[in-house]
């Protein structure tokens, strides 16, 4: 099956990303709106974060302000909860890098001429952006600690991630990417139900869908699948087990950082976004996620999602979020300070291992687990599995008790935000490394 994917000039062109970046001119906009600093008088920042919108950015900026680290905070229409942390020095406002990257870049180069920060930290999706303009912003003095564009588009896009594993020898589940309706079919006549659709280029669980036999018969009729175009995504097996996260920091393909977790409680029944997780220790997928980022020569953070099989010791590999992650929160409160790591690896040069961590610490996003129950968002409600053992510690994404407004600012940011972009589609929420 994955020979249709072509296996061997994705392996090779793996080698080429991890060596080279590529970078193009983006185009001159304004200087980014100041939404706190003074025009006037501007503070010089230690560290600049982009997309300042959720949990995600809040902890990094959190992470570095608890180290005294001063951070200038980028942040698009909707704001976020992170503009509201004490541990925010200064923000400004950039476009989306979804819809206006150049324009986002542009804003970028001005916010680092403005606050001459020492290390710049995409804080989530915009990372492929910045990769693909990296020589230019790097120019204007700022660490940017990336992996070249080439192998994060490797890693974000699932076929060629599929390939990769495939070369490798990494469990994944059996993929194609039909060219019709017939493949479709077909593929689900051998591996049964449901088949799994997946967008190409899409994170979050967003783009991914479950078909039955009955539902593609029933398809036949028109030939196609709506929301979804032949050539866009993929269709792959579907495999049980308990979902797993491998969290690794990576210096030109050579390991400095390991934190492995569990997810508890998921917003679907089809996976997606955690809202309850675990520390804990997997030796078998480590050893998989670090062969899979030592070949590509990676540089930075990235997070390897898997299907584990508890009962027969099965792994599957699902994907990469070649950038921060959601539960980034569980490994920095376990001691494993991602952020920290990335922003001192970045200013010296390289840091030492760290591989030892707190296991048995749980962490809750609150407002996602509670958002959740209360509204059961997405398909089949709210899926749960318990912990082997009470917890050494529990811990939150979202709320610090020193640091109390971004809990409730999130409330607000989020209904705005869910408001503004309904009946979007993934063209306005997901990066796609082709359109760049």
């Amino acid at each position: 099956m994955l020979e249709q994917l072509h296996i061997a000039t994705i392996a090779d062109a793996v080698v080429d990303a991890g060596e080279s970046s590529s970078a193009s001119p983006a185009a001159d906009t304004a200087e980014p709106q100041a939404v706190r600093a003074s025009p006037a008088s501007v503070p010089a920042a230690e560290a600049l974060v982009t997309h300042g919108w959720g949990r995600i950015a809040y902890n990094v900026v959190r992470s570095l302000g608890r180290r005294g680290i001063s951070v200038a905070l980028g942040t698009d229409g909707f704001l976020g909860m992170a503009t509201l942390s004490r541990y925010t020095t200064s923000t400004f406002r950039h476009p989306s890098f979804v819809r206006e990257p150049a324009e986002f870049i542009a804003s970028v180069a001005e916010a680092i001429r403005k606050f001459s920060p020492r290390v710049y930290l995409p804080s989530e999706q915009e990372v492929m952006v910045v990769a693909r303009f990296r020589d230019q912003l790097e120019q204007l003095g700022a660490a940017i600690p990336v992996a070249p564009f080439a192998t994060l588009r490797v890693l974000h896009k699932k076929d060629s991630l599929a390939c990769l594993a495939h070369s490798l020898g990494i469990p994944h589940p059996e993929t194609i990417v039909p060219r019709d309706l017939g493949e479709l079919c077909a593929f689900a006549r051998e591996f049964g139900d449901p088949v799994v659709l997946k967008r190409l280029s899409s994170s979050s669980g967003r783009g991914v869908f479950y078909l039955t036999g009955a539902q593609l018969t029933s398809l036949g009729r028109s030939g196609s699948i709506p929301g979804l175009s032949f050539g866009e995504f993929l269709a792959q097996r579907y495999v049980g087990g308990a979902g797993y996260g491998v969290s690794m920091l990576f210096h030109q393909g050579k390991l400095r950082a390991k934190f492995t977790h569990k997810r508890l409680r998921e917003r679907t029944s089809t996976g997606g976004v955690s809202t309850l997780r675990i520390s804990v220790r997997n030796p078998l997928l480590e050893e998989y996620a670090e062969q899979l980022l030592s070949r590509t020569n990676f540089h930075g953070v990235a997070m390897v999602e898997f299907k584990y099989d508890e009962e027969h010791k099965q792994a599957h590999l699902l994907e990469v979020n070649p950038r921060f992650w959601g539960s980034l929160a569980l490994a920095i409160h376990s001691g494993v300070d991602f952020p920290y790591l990335l922003y001192r690896m970045a200013l010296e040069g390289d840091v030492d291992p760290v591989f030892d961590y707190r296991t048995n610490v749980q962490c809750r996003w609150i407002f996602g687990d509670v958002f959740t129950r209360l509204f059961r968002l997405g398909r089949g409600g709210i899926r749960s599995s318990g912990a082997e053992q009470p917890p050494l510690m529990h811990v939150s994404d979202d709320f610090d008790w020193r640091d109390p407004l971004p809990f409730a600012g999130q409330f607000v940011f989020s209904t705005w935000k869910y408001l503004k972009t309904l009946g979007t589609g993934p063209e306005d929420t997901d990066v796609s490394p082709d359109r760049l």
